[in-house]
């Protein structure tokens, strides 16, 4: 009896203390690195398109520079925030590359751009958190997840800094 209590224990407390940083799922490492860090990437990027890059060239718009960025940096986005092998990051640039593109056009042709690219991507980004949160996955989806965060969050910095007029 002694050895159950024991293992009972030893189980349950390690069960705790690695439950401690983690809310239904998703542990806060996981939404920093997957959820936030890419989102704010995308506002920092929108911003700057939206204040210096957009009203002089009139093109990319804020959401297209910041996937046209997100790619162009991705093995530096890859050994960031997915640290996974180095042998792999090109398919964490295929992952941003492939929504990043269907993105890309979205906004370019401005028919229905916002909903396609703002408020439906929204929701595919709400549901990709809270479902693929919980497993380890590959770098291509890794890329996918972010190339949706970058878009929202540069969507977002782009009409932050419109409505403030910074």
């Amino acid at each position: 009896m002694d050895e159950t209590n024991s293992e009972t224990s030893l189980y349950a407390s390690s069960s705790n203390e690695s439950n401690l940083d983690r809310v239904e799922g998703l542990d806060f490492q996981t939404g920093f690195r997957h959820i936030i860090a890419p989102a704010v990437f995308g506002v920092i990027v929108g911003i700057i398109f939206q204040q210096y890059i957009t009203p002089i060239y009139g093109y990319p718009s804020p959401p297209q520079g910041a996937i046209l960025c997100s790619v162009l940096l991705s093995p530096l986005l890859y050994f960031t925030l997915v640290r996974d092998q180095a042998s792999r990051w090109y398919e964490y640039t295929l992952g941003l590359a492939l929504p990043g593109t269907i993105f890309f056009m979205v906004w370019f042709s401005g028919w229905g751009a916002l909903f396609c690219g703002g408020y439906g991507a929204l929701l595919l980004w709400v549901w990709i958190s809270t479902s693929w949160g919980r497993f380890e996955l590959p770098p291509f989806r890794y890329g996918v997840w972010h190339a949706f965060a970058v878009d929202i969050g540069a969507f977002s910095g782009a009409l932050l800094f419109y409505s403030v007029g910074l």
